[in-house]
């Protein structure tokens, strides 16, 4: 039987192993050089793609932006063919790496979420010198940044990672952003930023002009999409838009202003992002009025689509919305979850038909982390949360220096 394996072409072993969730492909690598040469290989990635171009299933989960909470968390399917949910990944890693190692690091705390499966991971060493790593924690790949050429100080927020991705779905660089914001300018025309590149494997400062002033508390819960940062923020009117910084492309092109579609109304709930199939997606419920006096709740969603907001869907419910929306769906779109402060339950809403469900702890590998306790609430409400989500593809991290 061995002998009659060692005889299988490679085609014939890729079309074996693309039948296996990401997890079990990543561990085959280590069987024999055969299939590790296959695994690597771009025409095995390109059928994996493919094969699973029409699934919905990899895993995601929504994390409170401030605190290791995790508000809902989705896991399994065949893609990854996860057991547990990414914040536990995330906790085993930190705990392995770094937690494990008090006698290098002093604290460890991931700061900013991907939805390329990637991590940001600021780190303190007993010396209390600042680093950051970059690593996806179910791979439990991780590179760490060359350390800056001086001690980055307390005016520096991390703020993100901006990740590029080539047609094909191959993961070819990230930046590391942080955010000179000095204390004694609170309004903001012109921003500094400490940028490290996986390009150059350097740090550089990089000065971004911005059209209009804003509030610089504004800038500390950006979004990563599609090569780009993208904040909420306010101007001295208080008016709310988006501002979006593209940090592969040069010039003035690079930052985009975008004011929310439903400016100049009274949309019932504060106004946050998210992202949904690489696009930055916002939602919220407006109430109209109609010609016989009474009022109706729209819930509306766009999404962020050549500069500009397109409305994907629009609901319309005669007894109202009472439910707070925090999150969509980042996979397929369709779902939108609530959280109704009457029933303290969490529901599902199928933006297709508006139908509301409400969703047990556990369903359809569908979990609420913890969605009771104060700090996930205050999350919601406020809202400060990200999604971490994992693609189709185990992508290798690009860098210029080693792995850690």
């Amino acid at each position: 039987m061995r002998k009659m394996m060692d005889s299988f072409p490679d085609d014939l072993w890729a079309i074996i192993l693309v039948l296996l969730p990401l997890k079990t492909i990543t561990a085959s690598k280590l069987v024999c050089k055969q299939w590790k040469s296959i695994v690597e290989s771009s025409f095995f990635r390109e059928l994996f793609i493919s094969h699973h171009e029409n699934s919905h299933s990899s895993p995601w989960s929504l994390m409170c932006k401030n605190d290791p909470v995790e508000v809902l968390s989705h896991y399994g399917g065949e893609i990854w063919g996860l057991g547990r949910s990414l914040n536990s990944y995330i906790y085993s890693f930190l705990t392995k790496k770094f937690v494990n190692h008090q006698e290098i690091y002093k604290h460890a705390k991931v700061v900013a979420y991907t939805d390329v499966g990637l991590v940001l991971i600021r780190v303190v060493s007993l010396f209390g010198n600042v680093s950051y790593f970059v690593a996806n924690p179910v791979s439990e790949e991780c590179v760490e940044t060359d350390p800056p050429w001086f001690e980055p100080m307390h005016y520096f927020w991390p703020l993100g990672i901006a990740t590029r991705t080539e047609k094909n779905g191959v993961l070819s660089g990230f930046k590391v952003v942080l955010l000179f914001d000095a204390m004694a300018v609170p309004w903001k025309k012109s921003l500094k930023f400490l940028v490290y590149s996986s390009e150059t494997g350097l740090w550089s400062l990089e000065t971004v002009q911005v059209p209009v002033f804003f509030w610089r508390h504004d800038y500390h819960n950006p979004i990563s999409s599609n090569g780009s940062l993208h904040w909420l923020a306010r101007n001295h009117n208080n008016d709310e838009a988006v501002v979006s910084i593209d940090f592969y492309s040069a010039g003035t092109g690079s930052v985009l202003v975008t004011p929310f579609p439903d400016l100049g109304k009274s949309p019932k709930f504060n106004r946050a992002c998210t992202t949904c199939q690489g696009f930055l997606v916002y939602m919220n419920v407006v109430s109209v009025t109609k010609d016989d006096g009474s009022v109706d709740d729209r819930f509306s969603v766009w999404k962020l689509k050549s500069r500009k907001w397109q409305l994907v869907s629009e609901i319309v419910r005669e007894n109202g919305f009472n439910y707070i929306p925090f999150a969509i769906n980042p996979i397929d779109g369709k779902s939108v979850y609530f959280w109704s402060t009457y029933g303290n339950c969490l529901l599902s809403m199928n933006l297709l038909n508006g139908e509301f469900v409400c969703l047990n702890k556990f369903e359809r590998g569908c979990i609420s982390s913890s969605i009771e306790c104060a700090k996930v609430m205050a999350c919601i409400r406020g809202p400060i949360f990200s999604s971490f989500v994992l693609p189709l593809w185990v992508h290798r991290i690009p860098n210029k220096l080693r792995e850690v």
